[in-house]
Parts: C-alpha cells; structure tokens; sequence
C-alpha cells in the first residue's frame, strides 16, 4: 500500500504514474524512436465486434442437444455430441 504523498509534486507525481494516458504517450515515443509499428488497435476490436452471437432459439437448441446427450449418457448408450468436441 502506498503511503500518502508529503508534497505537492510527489502527489503529482503519483497522478502522473496512474495515469494510463501518459503510458500511452510514453508508449508512443518510445515506438517512435526504436521504429517499431505502432500496434492496430481498430483491427482488433473490429474482430471483436463481428464474433458469433447466437440467438434464443440456437441457444435453447444447443442447450436441449447437451442435455439429451448426458441423459444418453447415464443410461449408457453412446453420446451422439463427441465428434463436436476434442478428447
């Protein structure tokens, strides 16, 4: 835990520290001066907004397949969802 700060400019500097703006900046410089690419940012949520969502209907169907498949299962008879997934 951090103590509290004795100064003015020890308070600022803690701001400064918990600030995610000036490590984004620092991040900046830093790739700027070393030439590394700066990383796609807009790539990756772009990716994030076109993942799979499903609707009521696939969920309750996928949901009934599960629940068929271990009632399968305790009595024995072989599942029917194994080559969905990876043993």
């Amino acid at each position: 835990m951090r103590k509290p700060p004795r100064s003015l400019e020890e308070w600022l500097y803690y701001k400064l520290m918990d600030s995610q703006g000036f490590h984004r900046f620092v991040g900046k410089v830093y790739r700027k001066v070393n030439n590394i690419q700066d990383p796609n940012y807009e790539k990756a949520s772009s990716i994030s907004e076109s993942t799979f969502k499903p609707s009521s209907l696939q969920m309750f169907k996928a949901y009934r397949m599960l629940f068929w498949d271990e009632i399968r299962g305790i009595f024995g008879l072989p599942r029917k969802t194994n080559k969905y997934f990876k043993d």
